[in-house]
This record gives C-alpha cells, sequence and structure tokens, in this order.
C-alpha cells in the first residue's frame, strides 16, 4: 500500500497543470464578462446623458410655453374693446 514517490509528485504536478488551465480559464471568460459589462454601462451612461439633454430642452420649452400662456390671460394692458 505504499506509494511510489514519483508517481505522487507526477500526480501532483498534473493535478496542479490541471487546475491552473481551469483558473485560466476562469480569468478569460470573467475578463470578457467584464468587458461586456463595461461596454453595456458605457451605453447606459450615453443614453442617460442624452436623456438629460432631452429633459432640459424640455424643460425649456415648458417655461416658453408657460410665458406665452401667461402673456395671453393679460388683458388689464389691452385697451377695452369699442362698444358700438
Amino acid at each position: 500500500m505504499f506509494l511510489n514517490p514519483e508517481s505522487s509528485v507526477e500526480v501532483s504536478e498534473t493535478s496542479v497543470k490541471s487546475e491552473t488551465a481551469e483558473l485560466e480559464t476562469k480569468i478569460a471568460f470573467l475578463e470578457v464578462a467584464n468587458d461586456e459589462l463595461e461596454s453595456a454601462l458605457l451605453m447606459q451612461h450615453k443614453r442617460l446623458e442624452s436623456m438629460e439633454a432631452a429633459v432640459g430642452e424640455l424643460r425649456l420649452r415648458l417655461k416658453e410655453q408657460a410665458t406665452l400662456i401667461e402673456g395671453l390671460g393679460d388683458t388689464e394692458s389691452d385697451p377695452p374693446p369699442p362698444h358700438y
């Protein structure tokens, strides 16, 4: 039941090589996943900036419309219409 020390070393080297290959595979997968997440984050950031610009423009338009509407209701400065 004694193990040959040389075969034990070979098994250990094989095991280490196998585990190293497995870790390298996992690292490669994680690098790809990280790149995909970074790309998605960048795309979302660009969309957010675009939407913020659109909201800012809509705010300005709304203020302009409110000013126009307020101006329409200001009849006190207009002279009264002539009566027949």
